[in-house]
């Protein structure tokens, strides 16, 4: 069974994450070389021993790491294919089932593991006996609080990652609005994605406004080219959202909704998604400028989001023509034509919007 186990997660794990792992691997052995390696981790063991900041700094990117992979392990289990896994650790005896946990999570953790056993060695070597205490009791918390995790995930087969009970408290206690569907599914179901994408557009927002700072005047120009980044890192949430769409609102076509209350909708749901970023913003800019901000890349995303509305699309496609698009606009706001740019993109998006969206309804029902 350990092999079996090993080959599903443990392997599967370190190939998936093989980049991830080289990174790693060049910080800690390729910034510095051969002959001072060992003085090198030697010093930074005592750094972190020697200080309680550092320590608690290093036992929080530990926890991140060990969410990591106990994220990893149920969701692999939500894989159709490892779908067995259910009826087979289930008949296994609770004891040997739990000891075939601690293995497998082990075994995804197993690099944490060997440097810390070798920083907590090193620290009761140097005296630094509360430090290296701390050290060991952490990582073998790390090792067993996962293991009622898996339990839970074996019988409860529905139970997504660590948001199953928020997902329940929600659908109990509140009727969401049309509006709210897709941020929702991005929220429960996507959250790494949605978080990568967000830190994306937050670093670029950081970038923009301290390059802006470094001229010493501000430029709504530049601000706008920094917005209209952030726009294009959002691309993968866009094709996502026509996929479901697609598949999960196929229902919302058929109410008695007349076609400006759906494209309200849309309207709505991307100014929940943009809403972190226009957050940054109005906290470093405050004057009539926002307003033409907002409405920039607003009608950029509804416009982007009206293109898939023609089925033959494709994703290669849909990039090739927001790039288009986005060169256009980028000459009309390094001209001072804002405001013109903004009603070529509305009105090119309310006409593909209101002349696709019932075409693309019937293209989407089977025949």
């Amino acid at each position: 069974m350990r092999s079996i186990l090993s080959k599903i997660f443990i392997q599967r794990y370190y190939i998936q994450n093989t980049g991830f792992f080289l990174v790693i691997f060049y910080l800690f052995f390729g910034v510095v070389t051969g002959d001072s390696l060992i003085n090198y981790h030697l010093s930074l063991m005592e750094g972190f021993l020697g200080n309680y900041g550092f320590l608690a700094a290093l036992l929080l990117l530990w926890c991140i790491y060990g969410l990591k992979c106990a994220g990893f392990v149920l969701k692999t289990f939500q894989l159709q294919e490892f779908s067995f896994l259910y009826p087979t650790l289930g008949s296994v005896p609770g004891p040997a089932r739990h000891r075939a946990w601690l293995f497998l999570h082990a075994g995804i953790y197993l690099p944490v593991l060997i440097y810390a056993a070798i920083a907590a060695g090193v620290g009761i070597s140097r005296h630094y006996y509360l430090s290296s205490f701390i050290i060991v009791v952490f990582n073998l918390a790390m090792c067993c609080w996962p293991l009622p995790v898996y339990e839970r995930k074996l019988h409860h087969p529905d139970v997504y990652f660590f948001t199953g009970s928020l997902q329940n408290l929600i659908n109990r206690h509140f009727v969401k609005h049309p509006v709210l569907y897709f941020p929702y599914e991005l929220v429960i179901n996507f959250p790494r994605r949605l978080f990568i994408i967000k830190l994306v557009s937050a670093g670029i927002l950081w970038l923009t406004f301290y390059l802006l700072s470094q001229t010493g005047a501000f430029d709504l120009r530049g601000l706008q080219i920094g917005t209209m980044l952030c726009v294009l890192a959002h691309l993968q949430l866009i094709l996502h959202h026509r996929t479901f769409d697609d598949t999960y609102l196929g229902f919302l076509r058929q109410l008695p909704v007349s076609l400006f209350v759906h494209y309200l909708r849309t309207a709505g749901v991307y100014c929940l998604l943009f809403l972190p970023e226009m957050i940054m913003i109005i906290v470093r800019v405050r004057s009539f400028d926002l307003l033409t901000i907002f409405a920039t890349q607003l009608s950029l995303l509804i416009l982007f989001r009206c293109l898939l509305y023609f089925p033959r699309l494709h994703p290669e496609l849909f990039v090739r023509y927001v790039l288009i698009i986005s060169f256009a606009e980028l000459f009309l706001i390094l001209s001072w034509y804002q405001w013109p740019a903004i009603l070529i993109l509305q009105g090119a998006a309310g006409i593909i919007f209101f002349t696709r969206y019932r075409k693309y309804e019937r293209a989407a029902l089977p025949e």
